[in-house]
C-alpha cells in the first residue's frame, strides 16, 4: 500500500458536531462529535472514492500543495490537518501506455 497525502478543512457546525472535508475530492466529507472523530473517518472515505475512481477506468482526483489551498480562513473553520489515503501501487502509479520489447 502506498499513501497519498491530501489537505484536509475541518469546520463545526452550529449545532457543535465537526466536519471534516477534502476539497480536491468533491462532496466528500466525514461528521463526528469531535474533531478527532470527524478526521479519523475521512481517510476511509477517501480511499473508498480512489477505488471507486480506478476501478471504472477514471482519472484518479490530483492534489493540491499548500500553496493551493485558499490562503482565508472560512467562518465555520476550526483547523487544517494532512490526510493520508491509503492506495494500492496502482492507484498511485499507473502503468504506462508502452510495451517493451525483448
Amino acid at each position: 500500500m502506498y499513501r497519498v497525502w491530501y489537505w484536509a478543512m475541518i469546520d463545526r457546525e452550529s449545532d457543535g458536531r465537526f466536519i471534516a472535508s477534502i476539497p480536491d475530492l468533491g462532496d466528500l466529507a466525514a461528521y463526528g462529535d469531535t474533531d478527532k472523530d470527524a478526521v479519523a473517518y475521512v481517510p476511509v472515505l477517501a480511499g473508498e472514492r480512489w477505488r471507486a475512481a480506478v476501478d471504472d477506468g477514471q482519472p484518479v482526483p490530483p492534489r493540491r500543495g499548500f500553496s493551493g489551498m485558499p490562503s482565508y480562513t472560512r467562518a465555520k473553520e476550526v483547523a487544517r490537518a494532512i490526510i493520508p489515503v491509503e492506495v494500492e501501487r496502482r492507484a498511485a502509479w499507473p502503468t504506462p501506455p508502452y510495451h517493451m520489447s525483448a
